[in-house]
């Protein structure tokens, strides 16, 4: 069985935008009823939000190295970052680092772990003793590792409340120095692509056996800089014995699509008995989606043998990350 949702990004704002709706088509309309810039929704529906450089790009500010900021600009991606107006303790933030990479007369800089379905996902903060927090993707990381699913029934992830990988990072390192993080004062920008001023994530989730497609349209004269996918499966193992009949073993198996093309296909296989298995990848869609074209996304949770037992599920979540026209 097959669901479609189509989504069209029309040249009319510089938006984040994640979609969990099955249609979604953001026009000059919708944004005259006054959805403001507010982030990411907390609802789990449209939130909207500019990509933003911080005052440190490429002048003082921050913590300074021989007069420049000591911000790694050219190693990091995709950013959420937050100036807290008070005095940070590094000690309290090294707290929060499964590796510190950097400690400075002011400044720090380490890989914290936050949740995500299928394993943590180590995100790099900054902070200083300015009051900035920066929390980054470095630029060889796909940006689509931003998705925060870790909240969602992974059985029947029908996703609300959406937070992001970066975000999260931001709370945990605000709350380990004891200052106070306002999510309405989180600001996103991309390093490696510093002319993006757009970033859209759609998700496409399946519960059951069958396919989902959603259909995404990027104008031709906006500039695509990225786009990125997170693709999980988590299935289960079962050991089928229907004597007098040979014995089998069955799980799952999950592919995502772009055009009918394979752009990953999960490489399953039977566990052990009764086992719960998880596999996800993280990259670029390579080329596949392109501007002034109307792509189908399509990812499935398939039965490896019609006695597999329907337990957990698979899904997408796209990031594209751009430039309006």
């Amino acid at each position: 069985m097959r669901d479609k949702g189509i989504w069209k990004i029309l040249a009319i704002s510089v938006v984040l935008a994640i979609v969990t709706s099955s249609v979604a088509v953001f026009s000059a309309a919708t944004l005259g009823e006054g959805i403001s810039e507010k982030g990411i929704d907390e609802g789990g529906g449209e939130g909207v939000i500019s990509l933003v450089p911080p005052p440190f790009i490429g002048v003082a500010g921050a913590s300074e190295v021989n007069g420049e900021s000591a911000f790694p600009e050219d190693e990091a991606g995709i950013a959420a970052y937050i100036n807290t107006s008070q005095t940070i303790s590094i000690e309290k933030i090294k707290t929060i680092f499964s590796k510190v990479v950097e400690v400075g007369d002011n400044y720090v800089i380490g890989i914290t772990p936050i949740p995500d379905f299928g394993g943590d996902i180590g995100v790099h903060v900054y902070a200083d003793t300015d009051g900035w927090i920066v929390a980054y993707l470095k630029m060889d990381e796909p940006a689509a590792k931003i998705m925060k699913w870790e909240t969602a029934d992974v059985n029947n992830p029908n996703i609300g409340v959406i937070s992001t990988t970066l975000v999260d990072a931001l709370i945990k390192a605000g709350d380990a120095a004891k200052v106070g993080i306002n999510k309405n004062r989180i600001k996103y920008y991309d390093f490696e692509f510093p002319n993006a001023n757009g970033m859209m994530i759609f998700i496409r989730t399946v519960p059951t056996a069958g396919s989902r497609i959603h259909q995404v349209e990027i104008p031709a004269d906006y500039m695509l800089f990225e786009a990125s996918y997170y693709h999980y499966i988590f299935y289960y193992s079962y050991y089928h014995n229907p004597y007098p009949y040979p014995k089998l073993k069955t799980y799952w198996d999950s592919k995502l699509k772009v055009d009918g093309n394979i752009i990953s296909d999960a490489p399953t296989s039977y566990g052990w008995d009764g086992k719960y298995e998880w596999w996800r990848a993280f990259d670029s869609y390579k080329g596949t989606i392109e501007t002034g074209t109307l792509h189908t996304i399509e990812i499935s949770y398939e039965k490896t043998h019609y006695e597999s037992n329907d337990r957990g599920s698979a899904g997408v979540a796209t990031v594209l990350i751009y430039r309006t026209a």
